[in-house]
């Protein structure tokens, strides 16, 4: 069981990106093979457990600083169809402590929503036209294609398209042969310190096997207020991955019941890996 100071939604959150002199717009092509790729992702990726190594750092003004390491459990699961997935956390240890399952955590900093539909911030349909973007023209790290996101000119005016994104920037690295994401990132330098959300933020993925399937799934998930008098930072490496299934325990005592109702209250769910 964890609890935090401060809880950091990814959807509200992400290196500043200089434009490029020459500016090349995204080929239309392959825009949509990434808009394709976040839908995919959004109905493909089952419910996930892996293992989890958090750093969480709080200061203000480069004072009272207070810094920790943990790990544990992290969670992902699917909820009703079309929901992102439900994340969870269980810290076992703390600075190289054993955690009791019992006492709650308190982290400087706790970032949720890395796994939920980062991608969908930027490539969907509806999204899609609140942003400009633009192919750099110096390839990334192991050649991946870059792509410079700046909010639309015309962002206030498109129906739909968040509101306060006025400034943002973005970078989205491309691996050339699939055009999955590598890196998404974000910056909103207009965003309130007293808001629960971060300046930044990033995601890291790669194909990951899951039993016999291959997924592209976070490896680094980041965020914080680097630019703040009060300032945060939250970076958390993911490892291990499996299925989560929950399945259903009956207690000693407990009545038979049929399986298409409602689960009875001394049925636990169990977290089992495959």
């Amino acid at each position: 069981m964890t609890a935090s100071k401060t809880l950091y939604s990814f959807a509200a959150l992400m290196v500043l990106v200089s434009p490029s002199v020459a500016q090349t717009p995204v080929p239309s092509d392959l825009l949509n093979q990434l808009i394709a790729n976040a839908a995919q992702y959004r109905v493909t990726i089952p419910s996930l457990t892996a293992d989890e190594f958090i750093e969480s750092e709080s200061s203000y003004r480069g004072l009272f600083r207070k810094k920790v390491q943990a790990s544990g459990t992290f969670r992902a699961v699917r909820g009703a169809p079309g929901e992102p997935l439900k994340e969870s956390r269980q810290l076992t240890t703390l600075n190289g402590r054993p955690v009791s399952p019992n006492v709650p955590v308190r982290l400087p900093v706790a970032l949720f929503g890395g796994f939920g539909r980062f991608q969908e911030m930027f490539f969907t349909p509806e999204h899609v036209r609140c942003f400009a973007f633009t192919l750099m023209p110096e390839p990334g790290p192991g050649g991946t294609l870059q792509i410079a996101i700046s909010a639309a000119h015309d962002l206030d005016s498109q129906p739909g398209c968040p509101s306060g994104y006025n400034g943002l920037t973005g970078l989205a690295r491309v691996d050339r042969a699939s055009h999955q994401l590598v890196h998404v990132e974000r910056t909103l330098p207009n965003l309130p310190s007293n808001r629960g959300s971060a300046s930044f933020a990033s995601v890291d993925c790669a194909p990951t096997k899951v039993g016999e399937e291959t997924f592209w799934l976070p490896t680094v998930v980041a965020g914080g207020t680097p630019k703040q008098f009060l300032r945060r930072k939250f970076v958390a490496h993911y490892s291990n991955y499996h299925r989560y299934v929950a399945s259903v325990t009956l207690l000693p005592g407990a009545a038979e019941v049929d399986p298409s109702a409602a689960p009875a209250a001394a049925a636990q769910p169990v977290s089992t890996p495959r």
